[in-house]
């Protein structure tokens, strides 16, 4: 099951930068509802101010972020997919009250909590070898997870910072 960020189009659209002035009127705004794992869905109206994607066709899982500007503050989505059918896509949000908590919560994100670990553990009658192959093994997994990540963050962060 992938989840799919729904949006419908309002009157209004929110400028990216923080400001205490009225809303402007336009036709950009979108009223979003997004699904997330282990609550209910997030709904809001307001504009995606970025995104950014890690996918690569020889991956077998891969990244996406998107920051909203909502009428109530901002809205920070982190996605995980994956290539096998077997596996399941999900998304974390998180609703912030201004940009700096939003950002500092995207590069203080830990991706090592996307990592599964049932993948990496042996059978009960496995050596003492096997078990500690099987730990370095998913350590080494939660080391590309976070890397993996932190690339994005990074890349996204330094595009941002060229744009302003």
């Amino acid at each position: 099951m992938q989840y799919m960020t729904e949006a419908k189009l309002t009157e209004q659209v929110v400028p990216f930068y923080e400001t205490s002035a009225p809303v402007p009127r336009a036709s950009a705004e979108m009223q979003y509802r997004i699904k997330r794992i282990g609550g209910r869905p997030l709904i809001f109206t307001g504009a995606e101010l970025g995104m950014a994607m890690s996918f690569a066709p020889d991956m077998a899982w891969w990244y996406e972020f998107n920051l909203f500007r909502s009428t109530q503050g901002f809205v920070l989505t982190v996605k995980r997919f994956y290539q096998s059918e077997d596996e399941t896509d999900y998304c974390r949000a998180w609703e912030f009250d201004n940009l700096d908590a939003a950002m500092t919560a995207l590069e203080k994100y830990d991706a090592a909590q996307d990592v599964k670990a049932e993948h990496f553990i042996p059978s009960p009658s496995a050596s003492a070898a096997e078990f500690a192959a099987c730990a370095m093994q998913l350590r080494a997994e939660i080391s590309e997870a976070r890397a993996h990540f932190a690339s994005l963050v990074g890349e996204f962060l330094h595009e941002l910072d060229a744009e302003m």
